[in-house]
Formats: C-alpha cells, sequence, structure tokens
C-alpha cells in the first residue's frame, strides 16, 4: 500500500483499539492454529517477532523467558501491547520498510490476519525473511483469491468503515507460493482455512494459512 493508504489503516485500528479485543473473540475463527505452531516453534529463550501485533494477544501468553519484539501501524495498539506484555519490545513500523537492524534476528515470526493491506506481498515476506535467523519459522496468512468462493473472487476489494475507506488485496496459492520462494522461505505446511468475519456481510473470509522457515544459510 502506498503512504495514503497506509494512513487509512492505521486511523481504522486507532479508532478501534480500545475495543479490539472485546471483539476478537467473536470475528476470528483462527482455530488453535497460531497456538499450536506457538507451542510447537518457541521455547525459553527464543526471541519471537510479531508482526501487526495489535494489542499483542497473540504472543502476550507466551513464557516470560521468550522475548517478544511487536510491530504495528497502529501507535493505539502498540500502546496496548505494551501494557499487555510490559517486558516486550513494541514499535510503530511500517510494513514497507525493512524491519530495523537493531531489532536484531528471530527464531519464530507471526504475521497473522495483517497483511491484507500489502500490495506487494514479496516486498514484505522479503522484509520478514530478513529479520529471521536462518531456519527460522514463520507462521503467516493471506486473504486467499480463489474462484468460485464469494468473496474471494477478485484481486483486490475496497472496503468502507465508518470515515474511511480501505483495500483489502487477496493473493492466489500460485502468487503467495512464489512470493515466498523469492523471499528465501520454504513451506513446511498450508492450509486453507477460515480467518475471520466480516461484519458487514456476515461472511466468513478464509485464510491461506502458511508454515515456512528461512532457508538455511548457504541453500
Amino acid at each position: 500500500m502506498d503512504e495514503a493508504e497506509e494512513q487509512g489503516v492505521r486511523r481504522v485500528y486507532g479508532e478501534i483499539a480500545g475495543i479490539y479485543e472485546a471483539f476478537f473473540p467473536s470475528l476470528h475463527r483462527y482455530e488453535g492454529r497460531v497456538e499450536r505452531f506457538l507451542a510447537e516453534a518457541v521455547a525459553p529463550g527464543r526471541r519471537v517477532l510479531d508482526v501487526g501485533c495489535g494489542p499483542g494477544q497473540l504472543t502476550r501468553g507466551l513464557d516470560p523467558a521468550v522475548a517478544v519484539v511487536g510491530v504495528d501501524l497502529s501507535p493505539e495498539m502498540i500502546d496496548r501491547a505494551r501494557s499487555g506484555r510490559p517486558s516486550g519490545e513494541y514499535r510503530v513500523h511500517s510494513y514497507r520498510e525493512p524491519l530495523p537492524e537493531e531489532l536484531g534476528r528471530f527464531d519464530v515470526a507471526l504475521a497473522v490476519g495483517c497483511l491484507d493491506f500489502c500490495d506487494d506481498l514479496g516486498r514484505t515476506l522479503r522484509h520478514v525473511s530478513g529479520a529471521l535467523e536462518p531456519g527460522g519459522r514463520l507462521l503467516f496468512t493471506v486473504l486467499e483469491r480463489r474462484p468460485g468462493l464469494e468473496g474471494h473472487e477478485e484481486a483486490r476489494r475496497r472496503v468502507q468503515t465508518a470515515d474511511t475507506e480501505v483495500t483489502l488485496y487477496f493473493w492466489s496459492f500460485e502468487e503467495t507460493a512464489r512470493a515466498l520462494l523469492d523471499a528465501g522461505l520454504l513451506p513446511r505446511g498450508y492450509a486453507h482455512a477460515p480467518g475471520w468475519v466480516q461484519l458487514t456481510e456476515q461472511r466468513t473470509m478464509h485464510f491461506g494459512w502458511w508454515d515456512v522457515e528461512r532457508c538455511p544459510a548457504g541453500r
């Protein structure tokens, strides 16, 4: 997304930051996928990057010996993430930019329910891949474009919120696979499964759920 679109997304999530967690249980359809991934991939002493962390609810409960760094477009969401896990490090960051080098490298990363606003999936995946240690794990989701699946047929959709119109981007399986390989990421697992409920249309939106790892050095 360009800077103007990014400002729109930032404004939308800033406005809902105070109620986001209250509505999250009724909106998401993650079916325990994030919890299972974290239980398998994260151990004490590991460093975890939470991209599009929102209020930090997905990583807040990790062991205190796990170092959590969260980034998000919304300052209001970042404030809530900090209050929920004071030991974590949180900062406002644009998906269009590489992760700051001073944050270091990570063993595990999440980018769940946040890449829907990225118009250049390959660029964003390269940024996240560049922040992972060789062999590091990433769980990410994209809204998946699928002919015949209502609401998922087009490459993009404009969505009107209270006072802002934002764009959602839908990627085919093949496009996503090419993007992750170009980013130096190898697939470990994939599922096409529910993601969240779009309230205005009462429609369950579906994600491509990708469990990938950064290629080991030299490959």
